[in-house]
């Protein structure tokens, strides 16, 4: 038997274990999918480990950029974005990807959301923040500020982050902080500063509908949470580490299975 994991600290809110494992029974594939909750002064043991013994696995918050020191390989995205989710392992060698600028687009496509000639505020300046911000420049003409608890810091391509009293007006905000995720309640911003009519994407899926996403469809706007995103880099790890092709609504079918259990 082959094993594929999703390292992170936390990770029970993830439900990647019950849609890969069912994908495998599926198809015949003599693996199993586990969710590791990893301390980081265990990453280095971890990373020897699946040189061996994991042929590939995700990569969750905190050990976005904290991972790639331990890798041999990194593609053009992990490069420009300083973030890793993906690791494939190719005799006992390290590749890593960024599957998340992918998920990110195909969230953007399935919802008809255009970033050209707007203003995009992106919450957050850690390795998710990073990737949505390059997936915008690199596809769209936008406008984009990245909020940050460190303003002034350079994040990619030039843009520097601003502090929460320099955000203006805006048409597109999204949370790209964990907060909200499962069992956590907060928000990354104040109800007060969230803009009527606007539309709100949260890059988190669990749950479907997080306290920042509620306070966006009161104000009459537009509520997108990460569902797609999940699914895109979902799809992608599929056909790195397994060459196994599933199309969108096969995927989409088993995590609204999975996720409506919560």
């Amino acid at each position: 038997m082959i094993f594929s994991a999703l390292i992170g600290d936390p990770v029970r809110h993830s439900i990647g274990q019950d849609i890969y494992n069912k994908l495998f029974r599926k198809y015949n594939i003599n693996s199993q999918y586990l969710a590791i909750e990893l301390h980081k002064e265990n990453l280095p043991g971890f990373f020897g480990l699946a040189r061996n013994k994991i042929d590939g696995f995700n990569i969750t918050a905190p050990y976005k950029e904290e991972s790639i020191k331990y890798l041999d390989h990194i593609d053009e995205i992990v490069s420009n974005t300083n973030s890793v989710n993906l690791v494939k392992n190719n005799n006992g060698e390290l590749y890593g990807y960024n599957s998340d600028y992918n998920g990110f687009l195909l969230l953007s496509k399935k919802n008809n959301i255009d970033y050209s000639g707007k203003n995009v505020i992106i919450m957050g300046s850690g390795g998710a923040a990073r990737t949505v911000a390059f997936a915008i420049m690199k596809n769209y003409n936008a406008d984009i500020s990245i909020v940050s608890r460190d303003p002034g810091k350079i994040s990619i391509a030039g843009i520097k982050t601003i502090g929460y009293s320099q955000i203006g007006k805006y048409d597109i905000i999204i949370n790209c902080t964990p907060l909200g995720t499962f069992p956590d309640t907060r928000i990354p911003i104040s109800s007060d500063r969230i803009l009527e009519n606007t539309a709100g994407i949260d890059i988190i899926y669990n749950p479907p509908k997080t306290p920042f996403l509620k306070v966006i469809e009161n104000k009459g706007g537009l509520a997108v949470n990460g569902s797609d995103m999940f699914i895109g880099q979902g799809m992608e790890t599929l056909k790195r580490i397994y060459d196994i092709v599933v199309d969108y609504s096969e995927f989409r079918e088993l995590f609204i299975k999975n996720i409506n259990r919560w």
